[in-house]
C-alpha cells in the first residue's frame, strides 16, 4: 500500500464565513462614521483678540492765529553808487599839478582841512579845483585875439563916422561890423577855456581816482578825474518774475551786510524796470539807502530783506510737525481722545514754523511730538 498523503487547509478557511466577511465590514463602516462624526463637530473658537489699541503719549499745541504776519524773503544784492561822474577835459593841455581843497571838510568823523592838496579816497566839494592845465598858449592866443578885436573895434567905428559923412558906403560899414563881432566870439571863446583850464569837481563826493599822472597831456574828452557820490547808494537786487507784482515804488526794504547779518538798515524802493532781463525772466529793483556813515561801499555784497504783503490771521505750525507723504503733506490733531488726520496745504516757511493755508481750523489741538506713531483714530494722551 502507498503512504497516505496528508493536506492542510489554511486557518481562514476554518472560520466561519460571518467572521471572514462581516467583521471587516463592519470595523471599516464604523470608522468611517468616526470620520464623518469628527468632521460634522464645529470649530474651537480662537481666541478673543484685545480690540482696544494702548493710547500714545503726545504732546500738542493749540492753533492761535497771527494777527499780523509779513510774508518776507531776502535776496542778494549790490551796493551800487548814486553816481558816479568822470570828470573829462573840454581844453587841451598839458596837466601842470592836482588842485588843492576850498574849504574845510569833516567827513565820516575826520576833519579835512582848507588849502590843502586833493588826494585819491579824499572827499572834495562841488567847485573845488581838481587838475589845472597849462594855460601859457591859450593867454598867448587870447591876447593875439584881443588885440584884434580892438582893432576891429576902431575901424568900425571909423567907418561909422565915415557913413555918417557920406563918405563910405553902408556895405563897408556892415562889413567891419561882422569882423568885429567875429574878434569879439574868438576873445570870448578863448577865454572860456582859459577858465576850463582849471578843471573843477561838479559834485561832491569822493574823490577815487586821479588817472592822468602830472605831466601828461590831456586832450578833449580824456577822463581825468572820478568822482563817487556814495552819500546814498543803490542797492540793485534782481526780483523773480512771480514777486514782482508785489511791489511798488516808495515801499520800504531792509538791507544788511553779509559780514554782519544782523545790522539791518532801511531803505525805500526808488526804480523798477519796466521791462524784464530776457535772459533771467528777473526785473531790476533799486533801493536807496542813506550811506553818510560810510558803511556800505560799491561793489558790496549785502542781503535784501523785501515784504510782498502783510497777511492777516495766519496759522503757523512747527516744521517738525508736519508728516511729509508721496503726494502733500498731513498733521494730526486731538479730537476727543483720538488722533484725527488732517492733509494740510502749506505755505511759506518762517524760521521753524511753516503757513497753513488750509486743512486746520484755529483752536484745534495739534500734534507736535509723537505725531509719527499715530494713525487714524488712536487713542492719544496728552502729556505737558
Amino acid at each position: 500500500m502507498s503512504p497516505a498523503v496528508q493536506t492542510s487547509e489554511p486557518a481562514n478557511r476554518r472560520l466561519p464565513f460571518w467572521r471572514r466577511v462581516l467583521v471587516p465590514t463592519l470595523l471599516i463602516g464604523g470608522a468611517a462614521v468616526a470620520v464623518a462624526l469628527i468632521a460634522m463637530m464645529p470649530a474651537p473658537e480662537p481666541p478673543a483678540v484685545q480690540s482696544e489699541r494702548p493710547p500714545v503719549n503726545v504732546r500738542v499745541q493749540r492753533l492761535v492765529p497771527v494777527p499780523e504776519l509779513p510774508d518776507m524773503f531776502e535776496l542778494t544784492a549790490i551796493v551800487e553808487p548814486r553816481r558816479i561822474v568822470k570828470v573829462a577835459a573840454e581844453v587841451a593841455g598839458r596837466i601842470e599839478r592836482y588842485g588843492s581843497r576850498g574849504q574845510k571838510l569833516v567827513w565820516r568823523g575826520a576833519t579835512f582841512e582848507a588849502d590843502r592838496p586833493l588826494a585819491e579816497g579824499q572827499p572834495v566839494s562841488a567847485g573845488d579845483p581838481l587838475i589845472f592845465l597849462n594855460t601859457d598858449l591859450l593867454r598867448a592866443r587870447l591876447d593875439r585875439a584881443r588885440a584884434q578885436f580892438e582893432f576891429d573895434e576902431r575901424e568900425y567905428q571909423r567907418l561909422e563916422a565915415l557913413l555918417a559923412r557920406g563918405t563910405t558906403s553902408q556895405r563897408e560899414v556892415d562889413d567891419a561890423r561882422s569882423k568885429r563881432d567875429i574878434s569879439k566870439g574868438m576873445v570870448d571863446e578863448l577865454a572860456y577855456e582859459l577858465e576850463r583850464a582849471t578843471i573843477v569837481a561838479p559834485i561832491g563826493g569822493v574823490l577815487n581816482k586821479l588817472p592822468r599822472e602830472i605831466g601828461e597831456y590831456a586832450q578833449p574828452g580824456d577822463v581825468v578825474a572820478e568822482i563817487v557820490d556814495s552819500e546814498c547808494v543803490k542797492i540793485a537786487v534782481e526780483i523773480p518774475e512771480r514777486d514782482v507784482g508785489f511791489f511798488e515804488l516808495g515801499e520800504k526794504a531792509w538791507i544788511a551786510p553779509l559780514a554782519t547779518p544782523d545790522a539791518w538798515c532801511e531803505g525805500t524802493i526808488t526804480y523798477l524796470d519796466s521791462v524784464a532781463n530776457p535772459a533771467t525772466r528777473t526785473t531790476r529793483m533799486e533801493l536807496t539807502i542813506d550811506n553818510r556813515d560810510g558803511r556800505l561801499r560799491s561793489g558790496q555784497i549785502v542781503r535784501a530783506r523785501l515784504v510782498r504783503q502783510v497777511l492777516a490771521d495766519v496759522l503757523m505750525i512747527p516744521l517738525g510737525s508736519v508728516v511729509p507723504l508721496e503726494v502733500g503733506y498731513e498733521v494730526y490733531v486731538v479730537e476727543n481722545g483720538l488722533a484725527r488726520r488732517r492733509p494740510v496745504k502749506l505755505g511759506f516757511i518762517k524760521g521753524r514754523d511753516v503757513r497753513v493755508e488750509s486743512g486746520l481750523e484755529p483752536g484745534q489741538l495739534l500734534i507736535i511730538e509723537g505725531q509719527r506713531f499715530v494713525s487714524d483714530g488712536q487713542p492719544v494722551r496728552v502729556v505737558e
